[in-house]
């Protein structure tokens, strides 16, 4: 082997000695070092997702103990004690009479939560049902309420100046007998009415390791879950549906009376046919919807002893058609003429709709005729309810 060979020889042995000494190197530190530092990376990722789900949890726990706090106790008899107790406290204050409350079974749901129900009943006036029904809905416990049925006795609706004027009338300057005559026997709040109502308040289950706190006080929320004000729902006494109607007593003066004794009789003509004779004895005392349908109830002055009469849409009413029930009043349609009969006032103080006057009504009339275009008239009679 000549010198240059042996150079050559050496040279190649330096450098896969070198090659060797570098995979020897990166075998056993760098590669070492990476997974060490991808670990560290990855470990980072995991606290900051830890972080992220304790803060989670953390709230969730804020958010479940301000639901128990709403809750009147975390065992069911407890929970029914306070809430029988605050019921009968509702009752007393706002004066409902013949009350009477009774427990039901507990109700278990899938969450584990229990339902505790109870059934009230009283009697009083709308006035008084209506305070009851508004405080309820201001307590700060969660609780609802899945029914409210309210009665009256058509009785006492019916004995309000029930005696009505004989065939042939009376003769001038006499009056009824007294014995003939009939007081209302309620105040200006109406007739007592008969309420029942199913309420029920919840019980939270226990979560383990967390705390249950619950209302250690019942408060009064101002508006709590009403959905308007307050006074808002003092429509419903100016509409009471349960007020049978008086007329006004008419004072005869004596100068009225003597314009009446000197009035020239001029010889009297065939009368025309008034198809809307007695309009203003007929009220529109409610609406609502059953089954699905909705439904008028008319008072009549006339028939005092009778209950409100009952009308249905495409049914005829007055001088028209009836086109349309809503909650503020009825839509009558005479020819091409809707006009608008308002809830609580007679039929002779209805008016031509418009879409200024009664927006709301315009809108319902106008989506019920393009709703069903189609739909043939049905043919009904009033019945009496």
């Amino acid at each position: 082997m000549t010198r240059r060979e042996k150079i050559l020889a050496l040279c190649v042995g330096g450098t896969l000695g070198g090659l060797a000494l570098v995979t020897l190197v990166r075998w056993s530190v760098l590669s070492p070092f990476q997974s060490v530092r991808d670990q560290i990376a990855e470990e980072h990722r995991r606290s900051k997702n830890l972080r992220t789900t304790l803060q989670q949890v953390e709230n969730v726990e804020e958010e479940w103990q301000t639901l128990t706090a709403q809750t009147l106790a975390d065992d069911c008899q407890e929970a029914q004690r306070r809430f029988h107790e605050d019921m009968q406290h509702l009752l007393n204050l706002h004066g409902l009479r013949e009350a009477k409350i009774s427990p039901g079974g507990f109700k278990a749901y899938k969450d584990g939560s229990r339902g505790v129900p109870l059934t009230i009943n009283g009697a009083g006036t709308l006035k008084e049902i209506v305070g009851f029904l508004c405080d309820f809905y201001c307590r700060d416990y969660l609780a609802r309420l899945d029914r409210v049925r309210i009665t009256a006795d058509q009785a006492v609706l019916g004995d309000v100046n029930t005696n009505r004027p004989r065939a042939g009338g009376m003769r001038p300057g006499r009056t009824p007998p007294p014995s003939s005559r009939r007081e209302p026997t309620f105040g200006p709040d109406g007739p007592a009415l008969k309420v029942s109502i199913s309420a029920i308040t919840l019980v939270l289950p226990k979560l383990p390791g967390l705390k249950h706190p619950v209302a250690e006080k019942i408060i009064e929320l101002p508006g709590g879950r009403l959905q308007r004000e307050r006074a808002a729902y003092n429509a419903i006494l100016d509409r009471n549906p349960f007020m049978p109607h008086q007329e006004k007593q008419v004072v005869v003066t004596p100068t009225t009376q003597s314009r009446q004794e000197t009035a020239t009789v001029t010889p009297a003509t065939q009368p025309a046919v008034d198809p809307r004779a007695g309009a203003e004895q007929k009220l529109v005392k409610a609406t609502t919807c059953l089954d699905g349908e909705p439904v008028a109830y008319v008072y009549d002055a006339q028939q005092r002893d009778q209950p409100p009469e009952k009308y249905y849409v495409d049914g005829q009413i007055d001088d028209g058609r009836l086109v349309l029930i809503h909650p503020r009043g009825l839509v009558v349609r005479v020819g091409v003429q809707d006009y608008f009969y308002p809830l609580g006032k007679s039929f002779k103080d209805r008016e031509e709709l418009s879409p200024d006057d009664h927006p709301d009504v315009w809108e319902a009339l106008r989506h019920e005729s393009l709703g069903s275009p189609n739909q043939p008239a049905r043919e009904r009679t009033a019945a009496s309810g």
